[in-house]
């Protein structure tokens, strides 16, 4: 009983199942680095200088406005909202490259590992599901062409679907990054005020002593 039930859930195993199918082919595991480089690397350069002019301007304008206090609610709001628009509006514009990388990836666990695979043709009176999925297959064959395969991909895409297919999820995509960006670095920012205003009072409570 003990046995059997250790059986299926090493074979129930989403980790095992899915390293399985890269035992031949292990290099597939690393499928995409490069184009997720190439999606990591602008937004970030996007992101960070963009948050830095946000956050410096919304300082200043408060200060103009006599409104800054400098407390730690305040930074940490301040930072969480610039660090939200700039993460945003980086994912929405690198939301193409992304389409790109996460087409490549999917081809990897794609089925078979043939490049020259040719899928089924559909049926007459195929569904939509079954359409996308052909687009799915063409973009993945294309995926697997080699160092082209980001270049080879994002041509089918813009053939296939068009300028709205490379931007498929971005809304979604600037959503969550907002919410993610706004509040790691607003944490982040509350959290080092906090500390610092620690720190401060320690040393004030030192110094009258």
């Amino acid at each position: 009983m003990v046995t059997k039930s250790a059986g299926h859930l090493k074979s129930s195993n989403a980790t095992l199942l899915t390293l399985r199918k890269f035992q031949k082919q292990p290099s597939q595991l690393w499928r995409g680095y490069t184009a997720l480089a190439a999606r990591n690397l602008p937004f970030t350069a996007m992101q960070f200088p963009l948050f830095e002019h946000l956050r410096s301007t919304i300082h200043d304008y408060r200060k103009r406005r006599g409104r800054f206090s400098g407390t730690m609610l305040e930074m940490g709001t301040v930072t969480a909202v610039s660090a939200g628009a700039a993460g945003s509006l980086a994912a929405v514009i690198t939301t193409p490259i992304d389409v790109i990388k996460t087409r490549i990836m999917l081809s990897a666990s794609g089925p078979g590992t043939n490049p020259h695979e040719v899928p089924e043709p559909l049926p007459g009176g195929g569904t939509q599901a079954q359409a996308e999925q052909a687009k799915l297959e063409r973009a993945q064959r294309a995926a697997r062409g080699g160092r082209a395969g980001g270049y080879a991909v994002g041509k089918e895409i813009l053939r296939t679907e068009g300028v709205k297919g490379l931007f498929r999820g971005g809304a979604l995509r600037g959503l969550w990054t907002a919410a993610g960006s706004g509040l790691y670095l607003g944490a982040y920012e509350s959290g080092r005020r906090y500390l610092e205003e620690r720190r401060l009072g320690a040393e004030e409570g030192q110094g009258i002593s």
